[in-house]
């Protein structure tokens, strides 16, 4: 081309094999150039009526202006004139939530019908965005900082009954200088989970940085603040405990931990990528799959520095960080109840309820449980302790902590047929064949059971061995037994009455012509 324009190195060869009197198909053959090129800046050169020695020794601004001059500027577009004019003000419009560049568009066509279709308003447009887009770097210590997230897409577990799909939510952490990171899946962000994985993420790294920084969400800050930011109280507690100085990001800046949010991103490449045909029902599956991956992933060396994360980290950032407390931190939720009625207290999101002594019904008690066990306290003594479920609305209960009355009513409730024949040949041979007819004749055995309890409760009230002397004399007139004439025969005294020869326990059937016999009912042959 004409205007075509190349290196000032060229440029200078150039005029050297101009000076050395070289043609121009040696010239064109030694700089791989066109001859419309070499004879256009020959023609340049002399017409500057400069020698071409003197231009060889020119700078290389001079030397420019004069053998590549600045092609003439176009007519100013009208349509881009007013368009540069609006545009700063169309981009603060694009910030708001749920507007687009078509909805920009279809007013500025409306105000300017002579201007730009949607495609070159979109392009300009952008242009213009991106020019104002400015990315700062940050400069990390070692062992200083330590990055949180939540990565914005869900894993997901399967229910092994139902076979429906359990979204969990994953938590992001990273050392911003190694880039040695961390992630762990909960049920939910929930503050207890959020801090249980953070003390789970000290533990991995094995010691604690000066500042964890976060985003503004609300377990970490109660109120955001661009001066002096709100922390929750167990944002402070956690802090406290690692001796961990808690920080966040600017309002809606979230460039502010750009290391996780690459982070993030490589997540979903490396961890998401291999576990998208892997099926896993539990929680603690799934997170040893997750320790297992990142456990690959922070050992696999980084392509620039040739270098894994956990080199650069255990070579740079660990020898400086602190030392972590004996124990891990135990994030826990108090509340202060008054027993109810049912001696149980709930806890957590879940409403699990857990037993207390009966004898606390109505008093006070402080109720402190975290992930695994919930601890009550009644005066600062505590009075109970249980395995923290999740299982919801349901109950917890430990028998000690029954009256006597409700553990027997319990207790009856979990009794079979065998423990109802044990007991009942305890009494003796006659009271086990008197509840194995009424276990044989309840058509539901939970109504067979109920007529065995009352059966027992006649025998705590009038004693063993009369109750087996009256079954045994209704086993003497009958194979079929029946409660009724039981209780019958023992609240008249009829067995008493039996046993002194004054009356029979069971009548014979009265003889009349409607009373059908044996007879009706034989073969004839």
């Amino acid at each position: 081309m004409a205007n075509e324009k190349i290196t000032m190195l060229k440029l200078k060869r150039l005029l050297q094999l101009l000076d050395t009197g070289s043609s121009l198909n040696t010239i064109c053959s030694e700089l791989h150039m066109s001859k419309r090129t070499v004879h256009n800046y020959k023609q340049l050169a002399e017409q500057s009526g400069i020698p071409v020695p003197i231009l060889r020794q020119m700078e290389d601004a001079k030397l420019e202006d004069l053998l590549q001059p600045d092609s003439p500027e176009p007519l100013a577009d009208g349509r881009k004139v007013i368009l540069d004019t609006l545009l700063e003000g169309y981009l603060e419009r694009l910030k708001r939530p749920y507007m687009t560049i078509l909805l920009i568009w279809q007013d500025y066509i409306k105000t300017h019908p002579e201007g730009y279709q949607y495609t070159q308003f979109k392009k300009y447009l952008l242009e213009y965005k991106k020019s104002k887009e400015y990315s700062y770097h940050n400069v990390y210590k070692p062992g200083e900082e330590m990055q949180i997230d939540y990565a914005g897409d869900p894993l997901y577990l399967r229910d092994k009954k139902t076979g429906a799909s359990i979204p969990v939510v994953l938590l992001c952490c990273t050392m911003p200088y190694s880039n040695r990171s961390f992630a762990m899946a909960a049920m939910d962000a929930r503050m207890e989970n959020l801090f249980h994985c953070l003390s789970r993420c000290m533990d991995y790294f094995g010691k604690a940085p000066v500042i964890a920084k976060s985003d503004n969400m609300s377990q970490w800050v109660k109120r955001c603040s661009r001066y002096e930011p709100s922390f929750t109280d167990s944002t402070d507690e956690w802090a406290l405990y690692y001796d961990v100085i808690p920080d966040v990001t600017r309002v809606k800046k979230p460039r502010d931990k750009g290391p996780v949010e690459g982070f993030v991103s490589k997540l979903y490449n490396y961890v998401y990528a291999r576990l998208r045909d892997e099926i896993i029902f539990t929680l603690e599956e799934l997170n040893a799959r997750i320790f297992q991956l990142m456990d690959e992933f922070n050992n696999r060396p980084i392509q620039k520095k040739g270098v894994s994360r956990n080199q650069v980290f255990y070579e740079k950032e660990y020898p400086v960080m602190k030392d972590l407390p004996a124990k891990s931190f135990r994030f826990r939720y108090r509340k202060h109840v008054t027993v109810g009625p049912d001696y149980h207290i709930s806890v957590g999101h879940e409403q699990h309820k857990y037993s207390v002594p009966y004898k606390y019904v109505s008093l006070p008690v402080s109720v402190l449980w975290d992930m695994d066990t919930v601890e009550i306290y009644h005066n600062n003594e505590r009075i109970a302790i249980h395995k923290r479920s999740f299982d919801k609305f349901l109950y917890t209960t430990e028998e000690c902590h029954m009256p006597a009355n409700h553990l027997a009513y319990k207790h009856s409730k979990e009794l079979n047929a065998s423990d109802y024949l044990k007991r009942a040949l305890g009494i003796g041979p006659q009271a086990r064949w008197a509840v194995s007819n009424l276990i044989k004749s309840g058509i539901i055995p939970q109504y067979a059971y109920r007529s065995c309890q009352a059966f027992f409760t006649l025998t705590s009230k009038y004693g063993e061995q009369r109750i087996e002397e009256a079954c045994a004399l209704i086993h003497e007139q009958t194979e079929h037994f029946s409660f009724q004439v039981l209780k019958t025969m023992i609240e008249k005294n009829m067995d008493k009455a039996v046993q002194s020869g004054k009356t029979e326990i069971i009548s014979n059937l009265p003889v009349n012509n409607f009373v059908r016999g044996a007879s009706i009912y034989a073969k004839i042959i």
